[in-house]
């Protein structure tokens, strides 16, 4: 999960790197249309906020994290595929939606797998790989960008996070998942 989170951490940073480039230069989105195309990246958090019970019952908590991998590929391929500003804001949607989903599951089983006592650590090393990769993705979409074009360098992007489709579902298992203790997490005791 670690590297998982970790290539999409810089996805997010590319793409919160390049998409004023894309937003001006490509799209040609004034002040408004940028508004709005930043707008629907939040609303998609806020959604997932309100739908991670819904969607964790109906689809289980694997789907709903891989639904992140999914939002975050579509976020960062959107701009490779269309100069559309509703299809780049609709694939925001679904990356802000899909990062709700990853960030509250995925905190819920560290928060429960993880002993008490080791907590502290856990989280400052995973928040070193998640925050770390920001930058890393940001700095290297724009070298990406600046020696392929901005297509290129989010195409990159799109296919590092499909990339994570196959070591995600061999890790992420339901029998793995099954092993996550259930109630209450452990500073909550």
């Amino acid at each position: 999960m670690t590297m998982v989170v970790t290539v999409l951490a810089a996805c997010w940073g590319a793409w919160l790197a390049l998409i004023p480039l894309v937003a001006t230069d490509v799209i040609r989105l004034d002040a408004r249309g940028y508004g709005i195309l930043l707008s629907a990246l939040g609303v998609g958090g806020l959604v997932g906020v309100l739908a991670v019970g819904p969607i964790n019952r109906w689809l289980g908590r694997r789907w709903a994290m891989f639904a992140d991998i999914l939002g975050t590929a579509a976020m960062v391929a959107a701009p490779v595929v269309s100069t559309d500003m509703w299809v780049v804001a609709a694939a925001a949607f679904l990356g802000g939606m899909g990062g709700t989903l990853w960030t509250v599951n995925s905190r819920t089983i560290s928060q429960r797998v993880v002993p008490e006592e080791m907590l502290g650590r856990y989280n400052a090393a995973a928040r070193l790989f998640g925050w770390g990769a920001l930058p890393v993705g940001a700095g290297l979409v724009g070298l990406l960008a600046e020696w392929f074009g901005v297509r290129a360098a989010f195409a990159v992007f799109a296919v590092a996070t499909l990339a994570l489709v196959v070591p995600f579902l061999r890790t992420v298992t339901p029998a793995a998942l099954a092993e996550v203790p259930t109630g209450h997490a452990h500073h909550d005791r």
